[in-house]
């Protein structure tokens, strides 16, 4: 209960939320697990990202996702607005490249951090993502609140978690077809 009233999201939408988090958390470690420095910045051309830039990537967009959905839970809500898109659509295609998209400048991998980091930092990304979807899902109605995706439209709070989930999963994708190209270094 919120405020005497429902929770927007229900025990089963947390639930997978979670889950997701936890799953694609694993996934990116599983991804990253094992690989020499060689192998993390192995580009298979030059129009494809390396390990380590679809790592690094997926952290700068986690925090991007997260500073933009704590500037949105301090708006006013808005209960009677709806997504761009339907939940099904979103976890129909969790994770799943249905066309590339081309990332926005300020999300592009610049080697910002050391190979050696890469995934310190994106467990500090998404433990504080973890943190304040709790907090948020505890005290928000995360369905009335808005923000803009560059492709999919405005989507609500509850989405932008779950979109968050599944980009890694998406990148941890692209990063597997990286490993099985044919020069990747054995």
């Amino acid at each position: 209960m919120l405020l005497g009233r429902p929770a927007i999201i229900t025990s089963a939408e947390r639930e997978a939320m979670f889950v997701r988090f936890s799953e694609t958390r694993d996934l990116v470690h599983r991804t990253a697990h094992g690989l020499t420095p060689q192998q993390l910045q192995y580009r298979p051309d030059a129009s494809r990202w390396s390990v380590a830039e679809n790592l690094e990537h997926i952290t700068i967009v986690e925090q991007s996702i997260l500073a933009g959905l704590s500037r949105t839970l301090q708006m006013p809500p808005e209960p009677v607005k709806k997504p761009a898109v339907t939940d099904e659509l979103m976890l129909a295609n969790f994770g799943r490249v249905i066309q590339p998209l081309t990332a926005p400048e300020r999300v592009r991998p610049t080697s910002r951090w050391p190979v050696a980091n890469l995934l310190n930092e994106f467990d500090a990304a998404r433990q504080r993502t973890i943190e304040f979807a709790t907090t948020a899902a505890d005290t928000k109605e995360l369905r009335h609140y808005f923000m803009q995706h560059p492709f999919f439209g405005e989507l609500d709070c509850y989405q932008w978690f779950i979109l968050a989930a599944g980009h890694s999963a998406r990148h941890c994708n692209q990063s597997a077809a990286v490993k099985e190209s044919a020069g990747f270094p054995r």
